[in-house]
């Protein structure tokens, strides 16, 4: 009987428990949480998990070009030490670097002992001039010269060079004190896939080897300083790139 009696007072204590409201709080709660966890995860936590279970990226932020790249590197600087100075390069060949810059693409050759021959600069933006090394030019910085302006220099000869993939007109001389010279290169550079390379049109009669096009048009998009004579021409493939 007193097991009846106690059964009967527990019915009667739960029938004054509003379970039914309890169990409705409890999954709101449940639900609140749940929607509070998604929105702080939505913006903060979503980039953790995407970024430890997501595929990693590269992520490459290009520089500028130093302003004194044709003074700051000197002929004859070791790698080692132009390696410290500019970093690690993009592309690498026999005794040659490329480096991709925001606003220029740069070649380097090398010499036997490993130190620098010739620096190449091509440009790559409209708004970027860089000052050129010279004793005796007389003329705007590239980024602002024109053939034109090299035309008017008589210790400069006009090349022209072409092949299956591009076509170049090249003006070059020799710079620099007597006993100490350099060579000099400039180049109005106009591939069939020019790449990030700034555009430099013209026209030129093979037959008649001569330019027809008005040399203050002709834009100048790349310069070198070397150590030696023949300068090649610009490797602009430096500035072809894949894309998704």
């Amino acid at each position: 009987m007193a097991q009846d009696a106690w059964i009967v007072q527990l019915q009667m204590l739960l029938a004054h428990i509003p379970v039914k409201d309890i169990m409705i709080n409890a999954v709101g709660s449940f639900v609140g949480g749940v929607a509070l966890i998604w929105l702080a995860m939505s913006k903060h936590g979503v980039r953790f998990l995407r970024a430890k279970l997501a595929r990693p990226n590269v992520r490459i932020e290009r520089r500028r070009t130093p302003e004194n790249i044709f003074t700051g590197i000197e002929l004859g600087a070791p790698s080692r030490w132009v390696e410290q100075q500019l970093g690690v390069p993009n592309r690498i060949g026999d005794k040659w670097w490329g480096y991709r810059f925001s606003d220029s693409l740069v070649s380097l050759t090398f010499d036997s002992n490993d130190s620098i021959e010739t620096i190449a600069v091509a440009l790559i933006d409209h708004d970027t001039t860089f000052e050129f090394p010279s004793w005796h030019l007389c003329c705007p910085p590239l980024g602002k010269l024109t053939l034109k302006d090299l035309m008017e220099e008589e210790h400069l000869t006009l090349e022209y060079r072409e092949s299956l993939r591009h076509q170049e007109l090249v003006v070059s001389g020799r710079e620099g004190p007597p006993g100490a010279w350099s060579y000099v290169a400039f180049g109005a550079l106009s591939p069939h896939a020019p790449g990030q390379l700034l555009p430099s049109d013209f026209e030129w009669d093979s037959d008649r080897e001569t330019l027809l096009s008005s040399s203050q048009d002709v834009k100048i998009n790349w310069a070198a300083v070397s150590s030696t004579s023949y300068i090649n021409v610009f490797p602009w493939d430096l500035g072809l790139t894949l894309r998704p």
